[in-house]
C-alpha cells in the first residue's frame, strides 16, 4: 500500500514538473518537454500497473493548470462568445444587406418620382407652348383682319374723296362754263361768279371766294395736263377778278 502512495505521489510529482513545459504553451519548451515525456513512456510501459502509472502522471499535469474546471469553462466561454460573434456579425451583414436593399428601394422609388415630375412638368410646358402658340395664332389673325378692314376702309375713303373732288371738279367745271359768259368786272356776274346772289355781306363773299380758290390750289393741279392745267389757272383768275369786284363795291 505504500509502495502504491510512494509510487502515485512521484508519478504525480513527474508529470507535475514536466506539465510547467507545456504550460505556456511555447513551442521550444513543448518540444523540450517530448524527451521527458518518450523516457516517461519507456519506464510505464515497462511496468506492470502501467494504466495506475499513467493516470496519475496525466494528474500531476493538469495540475499544472489552475483551476482545471475554470480553464476549461473559460475555453467554452471563449467558444461560445466565438460562436456568438459569429452570430452577430452575420445578423450584422445580413441586417446591412436588408438596409443597402431598403436603400436601393428608396433610391428607385425617389427616381421615379422624379422622372414622373419631369414627365409632368414636359407635358405642361407643352401644353403651355401650344395654348400660347393658338392665341398668338388668334391674335395675329384679328390683327391681319383688322389690318385688312382698314385697308377697305382706307380704300373706300379715297375712292369717296376722289368721287368728292371729281364731283366739285365737275360742278367747279359747270360753273366755270358758266362764268365764261360772265364778265367778273360787274357786280352782279361777280356775285354769281362767286356762287352767291346780290344783297350778301362782304364776309359771306369772302368765304365763299376763299372756298372756290381752294379748288384751284396748286397741289391740285399737279397731275393734270397743260391744257387741264391752263383751264384752271383762267378760273382761278376770273374768282380773283370778281372777288377784286365785290370788295371793291361793298367797301
Amino acid at each position: 500500500m505504500t509502495s502504491l502512495l510512494f509510487g502515485a505521489a512521484g508519478f504525480i510529482l513527474l508529470g507535475y514538473l514536466i506539465g510547467k513545459l507545456y504550460v505556456r504553451l511555447n513551442p521550444v519548451l513543448m518540444l523540450i518537454g517530448l524527451f521527458p515525456l518518450l523516457g516517461v513512456w519507456i519506464i510505464v510501459s515497462e511496468l506492470e500497473n502501467r494504466n495506475f502509472a499513467t493516470v496519475f502522471f496525466v494528474i500531476g499535469i493538469i495540475l499544472n493548470f489552475n483551476r482545471p474546471l475554470t480553464f476549461i469553462r473559460m475555453r467554452l466561454s471563449d467558444v461560445i462568445e466565438t460562436v456568438r460573434l459569429r452570430k452577430l456579425s452575420s445578423a450584422y451583414a445580413s441586417n446591412i444587406e436588408e438596409q443597402k436593399r431598403q436603400a436601393q428601394r428608396e433610391l428607385y422609388e425617389q427616381k421615379r418620382q422624379v422622372e414622373e415630375e419631369l414627365r409632368n412638368q414636359k407635358y405642361q410646358a407643352e401644353q403651355d407652348i401650344q395654348r400660347q402658340r393658338r392665341e398668338a395664332e388668334e391674335t395675329i389673325k384679328r390683327e391681319a383682319e383688322n389690318l385688312r378692314k382698314e385697308r377697305e376702309r382706307y380704300k373706300r375713303e379715297q375712292s369717296n374723296n376722289q368721287n368728292q373732288a371729281n364731283s366739285k371738279r365737275s360742278s367747279s367745271s359747270q360753273s366755270s362754263s358758266n362764268n365764261r359768259y360772265l364778265n367778273p368786272l360787274v357786280f352782279a356776274d361777280a356775285c354769281e361768279i362767286l356762287g352767291l346772289g346780290q344783297g350778301e355781306s362782304l364776309k359771306q363773299y369772302k368765304a365763299a371766294y376763299l372756298k372756290l380758290m381752294k379748288l384751284y390750289h396748286s397741289d391740285r393741279l399737279a397731275g393734270l395736263s397743260e391744257k387741264l392745267k391752263k383751264q384752271e389757272e383762267e378760273k382761278a383768275k376770273a374768282l380773283n377778278m370778281a372777288w377784286g369786284t365785290v370788295k371793291k363795291e361793298l367797301k
